[in-house]
């Protein structure tokens, strides 16, 4: 939407985190929980976002850096302050959509019908409420005898009826500028000598402004605090991720013991065994078998291809390739089509032709190796020579035979032959053999 900005509040010091990384920094499904709202907001068409961080902002630069407008919070003195903070980056736009940072599991969709709301009603506070069966820790959202919201009463000032009270702030708001900054600048300090945001309803309230609400469900405005509510939220994530997989075909037989992050492609009739990972940016083809016992992490897997009880990182996987179990593919390295590899295999930096095969107990480490070459079990590449690292070159066809050992840098000719139990410190030519 146009005519709004966003601002993210995500100045809070989150001490219940007890961490050192600031809260919302604090990851789910592989993104940092300011990343997911960031996220739904963009989903929801507002793309010019301020984040409210904190002084010692630092750790917000590879998140945030480039990507969206930080304003700085010096001194902790609650959210009406925080939003204070952008009154000059957001003073030429006549709607502001203002959220928690810490609210992960936020829906574009909700976000936009809270803005969509906002403008049809010409309201100049829209919020965000929700109905929970513990309203711990939330500000309770009071209505008068018409259903109209009048108040929000944090949790550290409510009385004991207002405890009771089950409808929240889910800590989502629209407000028209118009009024917003000058309100700002008149809130008093809460008895903790914070300002909160809240108090702007009551404010509204008692100056005959129009203020609207949305009702969402309560798992989308859970708050993270501490590392429980991570961990729940993680469960949501995680059911909701894997749902959204198998309704495009993906086979996952258990669920609840299967870990896909966010941003991971899976391709229909792929089965995910139990015990799985799959992390951060990585893609599966169709028609795959992936575990039971796997961590793949950042890599490209084609079609067709069975991975068992293994490790990949980093790493690009043609079709038709199987791996496992018990093996390692560590970050840069390339298998083509029909490769095999079997169990306590490490590879590392390595590009293994089509049809090459590598059975049993190898470490193939800064290697080239042809199409159609075997490798016998035992074999290493010995790539490091207590200085720098060296590559090796195996060419189509060749047999290294079992136990064998590659001093780098060497050379294997195309077809040429190891004895078993060789220990090779020179170039071997096309279509010999080396004892």
């Amino acid at each position: 939407m146009p005519d709004f900005k966003a601002i993210i509040l995500a100045a809070g010091p989150g001490t219940r985190m007890k961490s050192s990384l600031p809260k919302v920094l604090h990851k789910l499904s592989g993104k940092p929980m300011i990343a997911l709202v960031m996220d739904s907001i963009i989903k929801a068409g507002v793309h010019d976002i301020i984040a409210v961080v904190p002084s010692c902002h630092e750790p917000f630069k590879e998140t945030l850096e480039g990507k969206i407008a930080i304003a700085i919070q010096k001194h902790p003195k609650g959210s009406g302050h925080a939003l204070l903070q952008c009154r000059q980056k957001a003073s030429n736009i006549e709607n502001i959509l203002v959220i928690n940072g810490d609210m992960p599991l936020i829906k574009a969709k909700t976000l936009s019908d809270l803005m969509k709301q906002h403008k049809t009603s010409k309201a100049d506070l829209t919020l965000l409420t929700g109905q929970v069966t513990d309203p711990r820790d939330f500000g309770r959202i009071v209505r008068n005898d018409e259903g109209k919201v009048i108040n929000v009463i944090e949790e550290s000032e409510a009385d004991v009826a207002q405890l009771l009270i089950n409808e929240v702030n889910a800590g989502a708001y629209c407000f028209k500028t118009s009024w917003l900054w000058a309100a700002l600048e008149s809130l008093k300090p809460s008895k903790s000598g914070e300002f909160f945001l809240t108090d702007l309803i009551s404010f509204a309230e008692s100056i005959n402004l129009t203020i609207e609400s949305i009702n969402t469900d309560y798992q989308e405005i859970i708050g993270v605090n501490n590392k429980s509510d991570l961990a729940k939220a993680e469960v949501i994530l995680r059911t909701t991720t894997c749902e959204s997989l198998m309704e495009t075909g993906v086979r996952i037989i258990d669920p609840d013991t299967t870990y896909i992050d966010l941003e991971v492609l899976v391709g229909p009739d792929t089965v995910i065994f139990p015990n799985t990972h799959i992390r951060g940016s990585t893609t599966i083809s169709s028609n795959c078998e992936i575990g039971p016992n796997c961590e793949i992490t950042n890599s490209s897997i084609g079609s067709s291809c069975m991975i068992r009880s293994s490790t990949i990182e980093g790493t690009t996987i043609h079709d038709n390739v199987s791996i496992g179990p018990y093996s390692h593919i560590r970050e840069g390295s390339v298998l083509n089509e029909d490769v095999s590899i079997g169990n306590y295999v490490e590879i590392k930096n390595s590009t293994l032709g089509q049809g090459t095969k590598s059975g049993h107990h190898c470490y193939l480490g800064d290697s080239d190796i042809g199409s159609n070459v075997n490798i016998g079990a035992g074999t290493i590449t010995c790539n490091y020579d207590g200085k720098q690292k060296h590559r090796t070159t195996i060419r189509d066809n060749a047999f290294i035979g079992s136990d064998t050992k590659l001093v780098a840098p060497v050379t294997i000719g195309k077809q040429s032959i190891t004895g078993a139990g060789s220990i090779v410190t020179k170039d071997i030519p096309d279509f010999a053999k080396g004892v």
